[in-house]
């Protein structure tokens, strides 16, 4: 979340008179004035604060993160005001401070809902390539099992990345041949994609390039969660192999 620093003290020194105040962030300006008067309705931003905590419906965010919300719509109404204007300002102010806290609080959750999208979306990839038992396998069967699932897993990440990675490198002048070499690799294993069956090249898609779940996947091919799952099983399998085969793609690295 975004931190802003708030005024030292929420009172203005004795004797100020917030007209003049107004009055000299208008003909003169100046950082100083500006908090000070920021500082004076500070109290007011406070008040709006609380009402709004008082009605809250969301839970995950404390008081503090509301009032850190409401100094920034009682800046931006500051910086927007027009003293000569026939109207106080804690009226022109009040929609602003609670916009500010409703905007913050919309934020803060959409950010929350992708973080628990990605997460899902995340377990449901790593249970899908989990899904042979390795329990009854041998030392041997049973290191292959574990080096398997690195390399299912190395592809998922690569897949996930493959659209992040710039094709212009040329203007990161640190780790440069690093991310080169992740650009070619990423281009390589979307290759790949391409030539798998078709269920399976349309699942790698929806899940690892439009970042879909596999219920939805399964909505949009009108098929089983369960069958979405075997598919993408399927296909990380069949990219590992013919990265193998191919001796081409290198994800040691």
């Amino acid at each position: 979340m975004m931190t802003i620093s708030l005024p030292r003290s929420a009172t203005p020194s004795p004797g100020a008179d917030i007209a003049d105040l107004w009055r000299g962030m208008r003909e003169a300006g100046g950082d100083a004035v500006r908090e000070r008067i920021v500082a004076f309705y500070l109290p007011f931003a406070r008040m709006l604060t609380a009402k709004a905590f008082a009605r809250r419906t969301f839970l995950e965010l404390e008081f503090v993160d509301f009032l850190q919300y409401a100094a920034i719509g009682l800046i931006e109404a500051v910086d927007r005001f027009d003293p000569a204007r026939a109207i106080k300002f804690e009226t022109f102010a009040t929609p602003r401070i609670n916009g500010a806290i409703l905007n913050g609080i919309a934020t803060f959750t959409e950010k929350q809902e992708q973080v628990r999208a990605r997460q899902r979306i995340t377990s449901e990839r790593v249970a899908s390539v989990k899904e042979r038992d390795p329990a009854s396998a041998g030392a041997d069967d049973l290191f292959v099992y574990l080096a398997e699932l690195a390399v299912d897993l190395a592809l998922g990440f690569i897949l996930d990345s493959a659209d992040e990675m710039p094709e212009d490198v040329s203007s990161y002048p640190d780790n440069t041949y690093r991310r080169i070499e992740m650009a070619q690799l990423g281009s390589r294993v979307k290759a790949l994609v391409d030539g798998l069956p078709d269920k399976e090249r349309k699942v790698v898609n929806y899940h690892y390039m439009q970042q879909l779940p596999f219920d939805e996947v399964a909505a949009i091919m009108n098929l089983s969660k369960g069958r979405v799952s075997q598919l993408h099983r399927s296909a990380i399998g069949r990219l590992r192999e013919s990265i193998d085969i191919s001796g081409q793609i290198d994800l040691s690295c």
